[in-house]
């Protein structure tokens, strides 16, 4: 049992998330969570020590306290990259699952404790004990209407600096108070932090690429609904499913598709390495881009694909621009261009047979 001393508690917790039963809002909510948490560990500027991941907080503690201004400061920090990346993820994203479409509502809210505790080592880990430790955990549920707040117990107004919060033009200081079974009455003060919004960055519209050199077109309707053929069709998993000729698909760099994204599609014995472009959406339609760099001669391919809700039905648009790469292929230009049309319809129509077995 090592030495009892006082200790910085420092508790970053998300909020938002409902509960989801589809494997796929399962998978991506978890994902999402482990990027947003690696977000807060990379924004910690004061040296803390994790005691413990704890779902969707991170449990942080440190002997030789900060000061109030500087934690102030890296809740500010946190909170914005954490909202920057949820915004860049909102216009980046591919999937339109549950959890995907519900990230951008996500909340983060800081509680901020300082008390007596037991560590306890664990190999290369610290576990801390106590009731400061459990107190600290007990105030993330507590009675502030806002969802996005840094707690402090009140243990820190005597810092020299907490006089000097009010000069920040951002912050507004409250009170609060909250009983928890045992206890004594808990006071803390609490700082909204939705005036901080207003300094998370503007996210990059997705901009798709003019079609140049040789094109394809192609249209079909699908009698599905529009989110079950955009699903069928960007969800990785399931291309496998209308399109038999792919072995195995690969996502690099991440768990989740997004604009620049690179997944790898196996194809018989080719390897096939395409980009995510990106989405755009309105009420009725949904636009989906792909760049491969190369395949079979043909080279910059990129490909666009309307989606667009009419009724019960989907109209879907296939729109293809390539590059010949080589003399050859140019003098066998139309063989090219039918074999590339035929396998574009080929593609659609298989689409179509397994979003229509879905719906029907």
């Amino acid at each position: 049992m090592s030495e009892k001393k006082e200790t910085l508690l420092y508790l970053p917790d998300i909020s938002g998330f409902t509960d989801f039963v589809n494997k796929t809002e399962i998978d991506h909510s978890r994902h999402i969570i482990s990027e947003l948490l690696e977000i807060i560990l990379n924004s910690d500027q004061l040296d803390l020590t994790v005691s413990e991941i704890e779902g969707d907080a991170v449990f942080f503690f440190k002997e030789d306290i900060p000061a109030v201004a500087d934690l102030v400061e890296q809740c500010k920090n946190t909170f914005i990259n954490f909202h920057n990346h949820l915004r860049r993820y909102d216009t980046e994203r591919i999937c339109r699952c549950g959890a995907c479409e519900t990230a951008s509502r996500l909340t983060l809210k800081f509680i901020i404790h300082k008390g007596i505790v037991d560590k306890i080592n664990i190999k290369d880990f610290q576990k801390l004990h106590g009731s400061d430790v459990i107190l600290a955990h007990r105030l993330l549920k507590n009675s502030i209407d806002d969802n996005e707040y840094i707690l402090f117990t009140d243990d820190f107004k005597t810092d020299p600096g907490w006089p000097a919060l009010a000069t920040e033009n951002w912050i507004r200081t409250c009170k609060g108070a909250d009983s928890y079974d045992d206890q004594d009455e808990i006071a803390y003060s609490y700082i909204p932090l939705k005036n901080l919004h207003k300094h998370i960055s503007e996210p990059t519209v997705v901009a798709f690429p003019e079609l140049k050199a040789e094109k394809i077109n192609y249209e079909n309707t699908i009698s599905a609904p529009i989110d079950l053929i955009y699903e069928n069709f960007t969800n990785l998993d399931k291309r496998q499913e209308w399109n038999e000729e792919i072995r195995e698909t690969i996502l690099h760099g991440g768990n989740l598709s997004r604009s620049g994204s690179l997944h790898t599609c196996l194809i018989g014995p080719d390897s096939l390495d395409i980009e995510s472009i990106g989405r755009l959406e309105s009420e009725d339609k949904i636009i989906y881009g792909e760049r491969l760099n190369e395949f079979k001669g043909l080279k910059d391919i990129i490909s666009i694909y309307t989606f667009e809700k009419q009724g019960d039905k989907t109209y879907v648009k296939v729109e293809v621009g390539y590059k010949i790469k080589s003399w050859l292929g140019k003098l066998m230009k139309p063989v090219v261009r039918k074999k590339l049309m035929n396998q574009t319809i080929k593609g659609v129509e298989k689409l179509k047979k397994i979003s229509e077995e879905h719906a029907g």
